[in-house]
This record gives C-alpha cells, sequence and structure tokens, in this order.
C-alpha cells in the first residue's frame, strides 16, 4: 500500500468516524443524556461507583455556620467477629475488604466508637449515597408535615403539581404513597447498564422535569401494593419542591444541613445546570461522618440541639415497624431488617454498599460506603452491623 492510498484510506475512516460521533452527539442530545465521555466512563467503570458524582452538575450544600465536631472515643475491635453468609462468620476486616468498603464510622451514644477508611480516602472524603437519598428526603418531608408546608400524607399530589407536572393518571396518588412506594407511577427499577432501562434513562436525564411529565402508565392502582421505585421519590421531591417554595437543596441546606451542624460542605447532583432539578433519588455527596448526622436525628427524636427538626412521632416510627420476614421491609423511606423486634432498627440503603444503619436498642448509628455490587447480600451486611452495634456498645472505650 503507497502512502498516498494509505492516507486516503485514512481520511475516509476519520470522516466515518466523525459521522458517527455526530450521529451519537444527536441522539445523545434528542435523549437528554449526558455527554459521550460521561457515558463512556459510566459503561466502562472508569470513575469508581462512590466518586461518580464527579461527572454530574451539582447545587452546593454548604457545611453548616455552626458545625459540631463528632467526639471521638475509639474502641479496640481486635479479634471481632460478624455473622455472614450461610451460618458463617467473618472477621471485621474481612467483612470490611469483601463488601469494598471506602469507609466506615461507627457512632455510639454520640460519639466515634470506631472509623475506618481504605483506598487512600479520608474523614474529608465525598462519597456518592446512591439511594440513601431517599431516607434525606423522606426526613424532609417529615418536616416540611411539621412546619405545616404540607397539610397531610393524605394529600393527593395534584394539590401540589399542575398538570404540565404530572399525567392525570397520577393525580390522586398521595404523599404518603410515594413515601411508602406505593403509588404504582410505572417506571421500571432494573439496573444496569442498558439505556433502554427506564430507572437508568431516569438517573441518567438531563431535564427530569420533561422526564416526569412524559410518564402516564400505572403498573398497578396507586395504595394497592408497595413496589420500590426510585420515581416516587422524585416525584415526591418535586411535591416538596411546589409545598415549601424553595428548591429540595435549599429546603435542605435550612431544614438539615444547618441544625445538624454538617461539617464539610456537600453538593446535591442535579439533572443539569440548565434545570438544576435534583436527583432526589439518589444523589446527596458528602462525608461518611455528615452522613451519620442523619442518624443522629432519629435517635435524637428528631432533634438537633435545639430545633425540632421532624416531630418525635415521625422520628419514632421507622422502629415501629416489626419485620418477621426473611426479606426487607420498607416504610417511610427507610429499610427494615429481618427480626428487628427487639433493635427496632431501620436503615437507608443505596446501591453499590451505601448504608446509613439506625439501632436504637444500642442508640448506634453505622455509615458504610463502598464500591460494591448491585443488590449484593444487603441483608448479610445489616445484620453483620447489627451484632457490630451491640459489641461496640458492650465495650469498654480505649
Amino acid at each position: 500500500m503507497t502512502n498516498k492510498t494509505f492516507a486516503r484510506r485514512a481520511s475516509y475512516l476519520a470522516a466515518a468516524l466523525l459521522v458517527l460521533l455526530g450521529g451519537a452527539e444527536i441522539a445523545r442530545r434528542q435523549a437528554d443524556l449526558p455527554s459521550l465521555p460521561v457515558l463512556f466512563d459510566l459503561q466502562f467503570d472508569l470513575t469508581p461507583r462512590s466518586q461518580t458524582w464527579r461527572l454530574y452538575d451539582a447545587v452546593p450544600l454548604a457545611r453548616s455556620s455552626q458545625p459540631r465536631a463528632l467526639a471521638l472515643q475509639p474502641q479496640a475491635v481486635d479479634g471481632l467477629r460478624l455473622p455472614w453468609s450461610k451460618g458463617s462468620d467473618i472477621g471485621l476486616a474481612d467483612f470490611l475488604d469483601v463488601t469494598h468498603t471506602r469507609a466506615m464510622v461507627v457512632i455510639q451514644d454520640g460519639r466515634i466508637a470506631f472509623e475506618h477508611y481504605a483506598a487512600g480516602f479520608d474523614a474529608n472524603s465525598r462519597f456518592a449515597s446512591f439511594s440513601v437519598a431517599k431516607s434525606f428526603v423522606a426526613t424532609l418531608t417529615g418536616a416540611a408535615l411539621a412546619e405545616g408546608r404540607i397539610k397531610s400524607l393524605d394529600d393527593p399530589i395534584s394539590t401540589y403539581l399542575g398538570r404540565d407536572e404530572i399525567s392525570p393518571a397520577y393525580a390522586d396518588i398521595t404523599i404518603g404513597q410515594l413515601l411508602d412506594m406505593r403509588s404504582g407511577i410505572d417506571v421500571d427499577e432494573r439496573y444496569g447498564g442498558s439505556l433502554t432501562s427506564p430507572v437508568v434513562r431516569m438517573y441518567l436525564s438531563r431535564d427530569l422535569g420533561s422526564f416526569i411529565a412524559r410518564r402516564k402508565g400505572l403498573r398497578f392502582a396507586p395504595g394497592s401494593r408497595q413496589e420500590y421505585r426510585s420515581v416516587d421519590t422524585l416525584v415526591l421531591s418535586r411535591v416538596l419542591a411546589r409545598a415549601t417554595g424553595k428548591s429540595l437543596s435549599a429546603y435542605a441546606r435550612e431544614t438539615l444541613w444547618q441544625p445538624l451542624g454538617m461539617e464539610q460542605d456537600a453538593t446535591w447532583s442535579v439533572d443539569s445546570d440548565a434545570h438544576r432539578i435534583e436527583k432526589a433519588f439518589c444523589c446527596i455527596n458528602t462525608t461518611a461522618r455528615d452522613f451519620a448526622r442523619l442518624g443522629l436525628l432519629y435517635l435524637d427524636e428528631g432533634r438537633a440541639g435545639t430545633r425540632q427538626v421532624v416531630s418525635a412521632k415521625w422520628a419514632d416510627t421507622p422502629r415501629q415497624v416489626i419485620n418477621g420476614e426473611q426479606k426487607l421491609a420498607y416504610r417511610d423511606g427507610w429499610w427494615i431488617p429481618p427480626g428487628n423486634a427487639g433493635d427496632r432498627d431501620f436503615s437507608a440503603i443505596g446501591v453499590f454498599g451505601q448504608y446509613v444503619y439506625v439501632n436504637p436498642a444500642t442508640h448506634t448509628v453505622i455509615v458504610k460506603l463502598s464500591d460494591h455490587g448491585v443488590e449484593q447480600d444487603e441483608i448479610e451486611t445489616l445484620l453483620a452491623m447489627r451484632q457490630l452495634s451491640h459489641v461496640i456498645a458492650g465495650l469498654k472505650p480505649n
């Protein structure tokens, strides 16, 4: 092949590649998807899952003007064994390793009893929440109810959202049904890399307002059963924005970040800078210690210092759910592990191994942030954290 022929073929290939990329770019824009480099990064896991917040536009959640540091009271956990799968047990170090834990903080009686970081992360590192954000949105709902911004959980969402925002098919869905994921809104929750998955399209959408407005179908009659759907939290967040007259992030800054004494600046990922609608179902990005403050709010009967953020009844609701089955239960934005009658424990859970676990019996909060698998060993992890909370509560400080 002559140099001239090679150059000619190379120019044809380059032109063809430009045409393909141009077509892909047009399709991407029409579908309201992120840039091609971001899609490529996500497809091939170039950025660790816990750090994918770096790929998206975001709005700030400024640290509290009166940050409150958590006291340190480390406890020795050498030789500790935790229950694991199929009746086995596992050492704490191995538990952290096999679940790809990047950060873990155990707070007992308001003090940090154990703290672990891996893979170059530390107490100042920011992590993606994934669905742990749903429990923050649930808490904001409780705050709006306490303030009278929402009159009742029985209010239909059409009280707050206009016809241009939601389909008439959803008009009679109540706030409580969204909170418990009983709405029936048809956005399938199948995870995976395919853009044919509705929940993946929602996660990647750069125009979440239009995404909601285009939904019309129902999987089942609202209220007739419970089925975990991230879209319920997204719609709930739009109700909160209308009820409070503020963006979700602004209300979170006022209602949670400030009174809880958050120590570090955080962000909430949005669909795009153009629309700035928070990815309410997934994407708060902050430190392990500041994630823990949500759990502490519930242990403190809904109070943050002298401020009653949510009512004591609201803070007590998750622990009143008894789960005698062998699977997880879901209530008011929280997961309830099996066999919780003694501990009344509950947890926020995010895909890839993110947890804010709350145990009222031992007065313990455990945050675990990971780069783990999809929907993998959640029950085993919660039972291990239940055991860890009991061991930590029974130990004497070093």
